[in-house]
């Protein structure tokens, strides 16, 4: 292939990339960002040192759930999802604990279509307060306007150090939202 050949493979390759987000999505998408705020408190973790028989006592709970539904070019979407659509904030904790998060949403769309959707955000470390937040668009089924019912069960595993097992394994109570994405 002479360079001529290969310049225009090249040309057309970039042309499609960047046509594509907005042939998939348009030029524009309706998101709907739900934020969860975690507190995770614990007891003192220093006994630990003195006595592994002691246990640790945990608290878990929810704070908030807020929603917020916005447009975004097709282009940060299409960025979102290579770049994670799911974050986890976190204060920085000195206890050692390994805190596991598995959320699960429930997305029952305006056609009645119901959609499960999976967020494991990783290992946060230690107690304090954890904020989640995922985007919801097209590619979670946030693809027409309408009224969006949402469920969440959040469920955390706790590991202290020391312990080789989680001592917190425990389902939190459901959350019920709606959200609606605006008519065009």
């Amino acid at each position: 292939m002479n360079r001529k050949t290969a310049g225009v493979v090249v040309v057309i390759i970039i042309a499609a990339a960047a046509i594509a987000p907005i042939a998939i999505y348009g030029l524009e998408v309706d998101v709907a960002t739900v934020s969860m705020g975690l507190n995770v408190s614990g007891g003192p973790l220093g006994a630990l040192e003195k006595s592994s028989a002691q246990i640790p006592d945990f608290g878990v709970g929810l704070t908030q759930v807020q929603i917020n539904v916005e447009s975004m070019n097709a282009y940060q979407y299409m960025l979102s999802g290579v770049t994670g659509r799911t974050e986890v904030e976190e204060e920085t904790p000195d206890d050692g604990a390994v805190v596991d998060i598995t959320i699960t949403i429930t997305l029952q769309t305006p056609s009645n279509e119901t959609i499960e959707i999976t967020l494991t955000p990783g290992n946060a470390e230690g107690t304090g307060e954890k904020i989640v937040e995922t985007t919801l668009g097209p590619d979670e089924g946030v693809a027409t306007s309408g009224e969006f019912h949402l469920s969440i069960v959040i469920m955390i595993k706790i590991t202290p150090p020391g312990f080789d097992e989680p001592i917190v394994d425990l389902d939190l109570e459901p959350v019920n939202r709606t959200f609606t994405i605006p008519q065009q």
